[in-house]
């Protein structure tokens, strides 16, 4: 498993570095972890370019590393990066020109490798791009938890990077200690893949799992039991002990409700809307808008995207 986590060096950007950090040393997950800083005019460029030939250590008075340097002490902290380097490896010096971006490579507790990536540009199309490049996973990117994002639409990062990505997406908002991930289904293939991923983090992270069903109408009920039940039986063949619980509402609002009493929200994603369409009509969208805590949308990896995001 690979796991990008997107820093700006903000408070509620480093709790998500640190659930990151949790979840990857569990689950012996690969790691990288980008910042995007905006495009820099021609006038300090020249600076920079002779900074560059300096490479060195987490002190270079380069813009972006010291969010880095606080991600890298952060995962150090959680036990997912060695305080000391290994042999052979000049563990705190930055390359430059590597796909795109200026890095640095450690390696992980377990030998997996951990990265750090500066990159410059659109914020969206960095992240977006990092993530094909790296081949992962899994996206985290944090957002301040205000409620009505729909509000902000066209400049926040985090939906744009759940509609517009690859693989699955973690909008980490409101990170709490506890880790009671609830599962939602509505009987689909792809939200039995994503109860399944669901429930492999939650069993790494030793948490609890509660599957939801919603059923939209009363009459709905019988069926919504169904899935809820077989959704059991499946983690059940994992050896992953869950509870169910059914709803009867609109799906979003039953699953934001449910979710007050949970830390993480698990949801499928088609993976094929435009931004438009799923802003407009995705239940997703809804949760992730409204919803107090963490979602995990997650979406079967699919092959490179266009990242002209600005026709959408």
């Amino acid at each position: 498993m690979k796991v990008l986590m997107c820093t700006d060096g903000e408070e509620y950007a480093e709790a998500a570095i640190q659930f990151g950090g949790r979840l990857a040393k569990e689950m012996n997950a690969d790691v990288g972890v980008v910042h995007v800083r905006p495009p820099i005019a021609p006038s300090t460029r020249v600076q920079l370019m002779t900074a560059r030939k300096k490479l060195g250590e987490w002190d270079l008075d380069l813009p972006g590393v010291d969010y880095l340097a606080r991600a890298n002490k952060i995962l150090t902290k959680v036990g997912l990066t060695k305080v000391r380097a290994s042999k052979g490896r000049r563990s705190h010096t930055f390359r430059k020109g590597v796909d795109g971006a200026t890095e640095l490579q450690l390696e992980g507790i377990h030998g997996e490798n951990v990265r750090f990536r500066l990159r410059e540009g659109n914020v969206v199309d960095e992240i977006l791009e990092e993530a094909n490049r790296g081949n992962y996973d899994l996206i985290i990117v944090s957002s301040r938890g205000h409620k009505g994002l729909s509000r902000y639409f066209v400049g926040s990062t985090a939906l744009r990077v759940a509609d517009l990505a690859a693989c699955s997406v973690l909008i980490a908002k409101n990170i709490r200690e506890d880790d009671n991930f609830l599962l939602c289904t509505d009987g689909s293939p792809l939200a039995e893949k994503a109860e399944i991923k669901g429930a492999e983090m939650a069993r790494a992270l030793g948490a609890k799992v509660t599957i939801l069903s919603v059923a939209e109408e009363e009459t709905g009920r019988k069926g919504a039991v169904r899935m809820a039940r077989r959704a059991e039986m499946i983690l059940g063949q994992m050896g992953i002990e869950a509870t169910q619980k059914v709803r009867v509402g609109r799906p979003s609002e039953e699953i934001i409700d449910e979710a007050l009493d949970h830390d993480i929200v698990v949801m499928g994603a088609s993976g094929s809307s435009t931004v438009k369409k799923f802003f407009l009509g995705s239940v997703p969208l809804k949760v992730i808008e409204y919803g107090e805590c963490p979602v995990l949308i997650f979406r079967e990896k699919r092959g490179k995207i266009s990242l002209d995001i600005n026709t959408a």
